[in-house]
């Protein structure tokens, strides 16, 4: 594709909104098209103000094999070497989104190369499905060998057909009950063959399916938070269901096709021995409706990426409509979430159109093609009886072999290619999830811990939220702060919304890395350990913990697999939410919806604190995890945490500092540093913030 334009401001944003859309069509995902769109816009901003804005440029953008190629050539007098130097181009380079462009300046013009790379080619595609197959190899080549059985008495039948023909014509009664022995043996294997083809190649899609999606599902968990924040529930469902099904599907459906192709293949062949003259006529009257299936399939590719894309958006709204319905309605805003239901409906129906519209038009073509060619193939046979003298038989023969091979043949290599086409683009989506960069994945170190005791060190700390538009700058969260927890510890950080009190949990926890300094768990960097030593030796209890659609007793089960009815209950009493599920239709058997949407909030927080005292953890992470309950049920559940925790490590985040005046040491935070730190009393008498805060909490305005 090529853009020619000025550098004037509209005529950029044009170019690099159509580079935007081509990118979308080849399958590079959002984070690098924004890349390349921000490149390219600064790049040519930079060019205009090295020259005016008359100066043209040409943006000529192609596929490779396994990258994209912008090249960009801009006049004007020549860009100097510190092109990355603006503060937008050096994030994006030096970030690694983006490799950094090859330039050169010849004949008054500027050029830029960008290359954007690619993760899909069929080759690799069919190699990393064949990845799954290969444990299954033994019964899925039993089924290739049945298919292929199939296929080549499919080749020998139209044979056998042709001799029927004759011998009717010919009146050879004895060849005739012969060759009809012969297609019923030839049928009855053919259909035997069929049959175990299909059940073997049943039995793999259904092993590749769950092999795939269990992979799928462990990529997916093990996504950096602000990534699956990013990219929405969408994108998630719609990859984990249809495209892991497509390519569960992929060499079953690619041998059947092709076995289907080689049947009309066989016929070819029996055309070939019975005229090779017109067998060389019918290969030209099919090449043009191959043609034209070629262009439709790679068409139908690139829109069906758009159309995807546009679904998952509706999918991942969709998700978020239900389970955010409650404050839909409180905030009366149906009328404003069914407009933009109905823009993404339309969005993704339309885009969905758009293709099968665009796919008919080629259809039509090759059926005008396919039936120009019909009759030029029936006026042929014409001729040939009347001028060459073949007999009518023959001429039948071939007319009936036509008709089956016309239409039929190309629609079966026309499902081919699409299916090839889909499946590659299946195979791109479930890839990108497991493999590619704009998914990245939580790293963890390789030494264990074999026993945690609790101590929690912050040396020099800094922390950052990264913003996914490159063009807006990353916000600095945690600035230099350093503290410990000895082990053992009740510890509380307070400050005011916004100040980094969470982000410290999740630093801990890594849900988040740092970006500058260094946090020990008892004196080992944090970094360097597995996942098993950090995650296994803590629990999280949040101010909005998810419940799953399950009963109560295996939302529990969750973290205490071989879990006990005494236990069981026994966490539920010191929550506090044991009289609540006695009340329940089911008790513990209950199934509490999806979030635990037939629980209030605190009955939720009390089902999480429960969920928590049933891990044996050496830390505890409490983030606002008793907001919703009032103050009874919450000194209540404080003084049972207190007797479960015992030599554990506990940290706290509270805005009522009603909840951790008993804390052993409080840290105060303000402006992603550490103010000040002691016991409650300790930071009244000498804390003028904390003092400010906590008289505005017991004496409010």
């Amino acid at each position: 594709m090529k853009i020619h334009g000025t550098v004037r401001n509209e005529e950029i944003a044009g170019a690099v909104s159509r580079a935007e859309q081509y990118l979308q069509r080849k399958g590079v995902e959002e984070k690098m098209r924004l890349s390349v769109r921000v490149a390219l816009e600064e790049i040519l901003l930079i060019c205009r103000s090295a020259a005016d804005e008359a100066a043209e440029f040409e943006l000529d953008i192609r596929k490779g094999f396994g990258e994209i190629l912008c090249s960009l050539s801009v006049s004007g007098p020549e860009v100097g070497p510190d092109l990355a130097d603006g503060e937008i181009l050096r994030r994006l380079f030096s970030a690694s989104l983006l490799p950094e462009p090859r330039r050169e300046y010849r004949n008054g013009r500027n050029r830029f190369v960008l290359t954007v790379p690619l993760y899909d080619t069929t080759f690799h595609n069919l190699k990393f499905a064949w990845s799954y197959v290969r444990q299954y190899r033994k019964t899925f080549f039993f089924a290739i060998g049945c298919q292929w059985l199939n296929v080549i008495l499919s080749i020998v039948a139209p044979i056998l057909s042709a001799r029927i023909i004759i011998a009717y014509s010919d009146s050879q009664i004895r060849q005739i009950i012969l060759t009809a022995i012969a297609i019923f043996f030839v049928n009855a294997v053919s259909n035997l063959s069929l049959y175990f083809c299909n059940t073997r190649y049943n039995m793999v899609y259904t092993r590749l399916l769950s092999d795939m999606e269990n992979d799928l599902a462990s990529s997916t968990l093990r996504i950096t938070g602000s990534c699956m924040d990013s990219k929405g529930t969408g994108l998630f469902i719609q990859r984990l269901t249809a495209d892991t099904s497509t390519l569960a599907t992929g060499f079953n459906t690619i041998a059947d096709l092709l076995s289907q192709m080689f049947r009309y293949i066989g016929i070819l062949i029996a055309m070939l021995i019975v005229s090779p003259p017109v067998f060389f006529v019918v290969l030209l009257l099919l090449a043009g409706q191959i043609a034209i299936e070629l262009i439709r399939t790679r068409r139908l590719m690139e829109d069906d990426r758009i159309h995807r894309n546009a679904a998952e958006r509706f999918s991942g709204f969709v998700s978020e409509m239900v389970h955010g319905v409650s404050d839909i309605k409180v905030l009366n805003s149906e009328n404003a979430f069914q407009e933009e239901v109905v823009k993404r409906i339309e969005d993704a129906n339309n885009s969905y159109m758009h293709m099968l519209m665009k796919s008919w038009k080629y259809k039509l073509s090759r059926w005008g093609v396919g039936e120009a060619g019909r009759l030029v193939f029936t006026c042929l046979l014409a001729v040939l009886i009347l001028k060459y003298g073949m007999a009518p038989a023959l001429a039948l023969v071939l007319f009936n072999y036509y008709s089956e091979l016309g239409a039929p043949a190309v629609l079966i290599l026309g499902q081919f290619l699409e299916f090839l086409k889909n499946f590659d683009l299946s195979t791109e989506r479930v890839c990108a999830i497991m493999n590619n960069p704009e998914f990245p994945k939580e790293r963890f170190g390789q030494t264990h811990l074999e026993s945690v005791r609790g101590e929690i060190r912050f040396e020099h700390v800094n922390a950052r939220y990264e913003s996914h538009d490159p063009r807006f700058p990353n916000r600095d969260i945690l600035k230099d702060m350093s503290f410990v927890i000895p082990a053992g510890t009740t510890a509380a950080f307070v400050g005011r919304s916004g100040c980094g009190k969470s982000t410290v949990l999740r630093l801990i926890s890594r849900l988040i890395r740092n970006t500058g300094g260094t946090i020990f768990l008892d004196g080992t960097d944090i970094s360097t350990l597995d996942r098993e030593s950090i995650r296994g030796n803590m629990t999280v209890v949040s101010q909005a913990p998810y419940l799953f659609h399950l009963s109560v007793r295996d939302n529990l089960r969750l973290v205490k697999p071989d879990l006990t009815e005494e236990e069981m209950v026994e966490a539920c009493r010191a929550a506090r939410i044991a009289d609540d599920i006695e009340r329940m239709p089911q008790k513990y058997d209950t199934v509490i919806g999806e979030g635990g949407v037939d629980l209030s909030g605190g009955q939720r927080q009390r089902l999480a604190i429960a969920r928590c005292l049933l891990r044996d953890s050496s830390i505890i992470l409490l983030d606002e995890a008793t907001s919703s309950l009032d103050n009874v049920t919450q000194a209540e559940i404080l003084k049972a945490l207190e007797e479960h925790r015992k030599d554990r490590t506990v940290i706290m985040i509270a805005h009522r500092l009603s909840t951790v005046v008993h804390a052993d040491m409080i840290l105060f935070v303000e402006d992603g540093k550490i103010l000040d730190f002691g016991t409650h009393q300790e930071l009244l008498e000498r804390c003028g913030s904390y003092r400010q805060l906590y008289e505005q909490e017991i004496r409010p305005v």
